[in-house]
């Protein structure tokens, strides 16, 4: 196989490529052959093998528009309208709109933004005129698919008025795209603030079968089951951005950007870092001293361990893997060592991906990608990490790498100031945490007239926690090791 005959044109000859690099290695191992036998070429195969198939999958299930704009056409009603916020009647259940829907196009993106834009900065102004973004607004609303064209004829002379309040419906959506160890658990919505969580503790129990010799024969043996239940109570976050009253219309279009940006940047981080290294105690019963811990500088100096402090909202994993004894300091820097973290956990273990290994960085790069069992092509198959440089899963548990597992942790797996050389990995059962979630996230906006700004906050009002008793070893936590 060279370059010129590489055949990758289509997604099963990509794969065959892929499989006729890995067999010509095996045929060589079993005749005891030098295994790198034109490495240099296979290399380069493998490199264009690799970097085809991603195209294949990462264009798999978008939307690019080449396809039209087909899909739009689910926000006509019968009678021929188009339904621009979603809602609910006698036939149908919920049906999204045209505006606060997830983009089904580039068209319907963007014209999303152009409304957001416009509602935001015709809120804020003083006069209530946005004239820039309401322009722009109405130049991609008479470029509408032809689909949804009816709704935006002979728009030109109506302004903004057609147009309903729809605030920061991306923010939302890219808030929930944006996560990363919290999207590894399943949300649950929650009916109330408060909620009793039943579980159980003991099942019921099978019995062998009594086999009829008589004439009144025994019955068959019963069983029951065992449950108990927690209160489970929704906290979560907020996050208030201020934005001067007396802006200009220029000034405030080009903020809203950044200002979405970092809005969906501390809550995700936030949210990320407190299912880590949350603690629900008082300040002085907290396992890490969280009152000077500004984690990889990203929370400032200010504010620390407060009673609003985000990490206070509740137990993360870390914490719960050090209260029920599940921490090690025995993890050796090779495969064997790693999973000495799962087997720690108490039944159930979990079928393949339920259990995931949240690390730092330095732990993945310094050790999980030099493990041995994962760096040559005979042993870890075509993502060797040597040629990828990275490593997606190992043993069957995806990995997560998270900038909120600290690289500043002492021997015993805490924070505490002193000790700040070592970091540590996490083996969770992901299918025994839940995220519940009263509302999802939402963002308000009024203004406060007695300092002359617009307070724009967005909320997420919810809880991390475990279906298990609060002595179940569902988690558990490697440390002690050197970064």
């Amino acid at each position: 196989m060279s370059n010129h005959d590489l055949d990758l044109s289509s997604p099963d000859k990509a794969r065959k490529a892929l499989a006729d690099l890995v067999s010509e290695q095996k045929r060589l191992k079993a005749l005891n052959r030098d295994l790198s036998e034109n490495m240099e070429k296979k290399t380069a195969d493998l490199k264009k093998i690799h970097q085809r198939i991603s195209e294949i999958e990462a264009g798999s299930g978008a939307y690019n528009g080449s396809r039209g704009d087909g899909n739009l056409a689910q926000y006509v009603r019968r009678d021929g309208t188009v339904r621009l916020k979603g809602e609910s009647n006698d036939e149908h259940a919920y049906m999204p709109g045209l505006l606060d829907d997830k983009p089904k196009s580039d068209w319907q993106k963007a014209f999303q933004d152009s409304v957001d834009d416009y509602n935001m900065v015709k809120a804020i102004r003083r006069n209530g005129d946005a004239p820039k973004a309401r322009a722009r607004m109405l130049d991609l609303a008479r470029t509408a698919p032809v689909e949804v064209s009816k709704a935006f004829v002979d728009v030109a002379g109506s302004g903004g008025d057609f147009i309903p309040d729809v605030m920061l419906p991306q923010l939302e959506r890219n808030l929930t795209l944006s996560r990363r160890v919290a999207a590894a658990f399943e949300t649950v919505p929650m009916a109330d603030k408060t909620v009793i969580l039943p579980f159980l503790n003991t099942g019921f129990r099978p019995y062998k079968r009594n086999v009829v010799t008589t004439d009144d024969a025994a019955q068959f043996t019963s069983s029951s089951m065992s449950t108990t239940s927690r209160t489970i109570t929704a906290t979560g976050f907020s996050v208030r951005a201020q934005i001067d009253a007396d802006a200009s219309e220029d000034s405030i279009l080009a903020v809203l950007p950044l200002t979405r940006q970092e809005l969906i940047a501390a809550i995700v981080d936030g949210e990320e870092d407190a299912i880590l290294n949350g603690d629900a105690v008082d300040l002085s019963s907290h396992g890490d001293a969280i009152a000077s811990w500004n984690i990889r500088g990203r929370w400032g100096a200010s504010g620390l361990g407060t009673s609003s402090d985000h990490r206070r909202c509740w137990t993360g994993l870390r914490n719960r893997a050090l209260d029920i004894t599940g921490a090690s300091s025995a993890i050796s820097e090779d495969l064997a060592g790693v999973l000495s973290l799962r087997s720690l956990l108490d039944s159930p273990h979990g079928v393949e991906g339920d259990c995931i290994l949240v690390t730092s960085p330095e732990m993945y790069i310094k050790h999980l990608l030099n493990l041995d069992e994962v760096q040559t092509l005979d042993k870890f198959g075509a993502n060797y990490t040597a040629l990828s440089g990275q490593l997606a899963a190992l043993a069957g548990m995806p990995i997560i790498v998270s900038e909120f597992m600290g690289a500043d942790m002492n021997t015993s797996g805490r924070y505490d100031g002193s000790t700040t050389d070592k970091t540590g990995i996490i083996c969770v059962n992901r299918s025994r945490w839940k995220i519940g979630q009263r509302a999802g996230s939402t963002v308000e906006m009024d203004k406060d007239i007695t300092r002359s700004v617009f307070d724009l906050v967005a909320s997420s009002r919810e809880i991390f926690y475990s279906v298990d008793a609060a002595t179940k070893k569902n988690v558990s936590y490697g440390i002690d090791i050197s970064t």
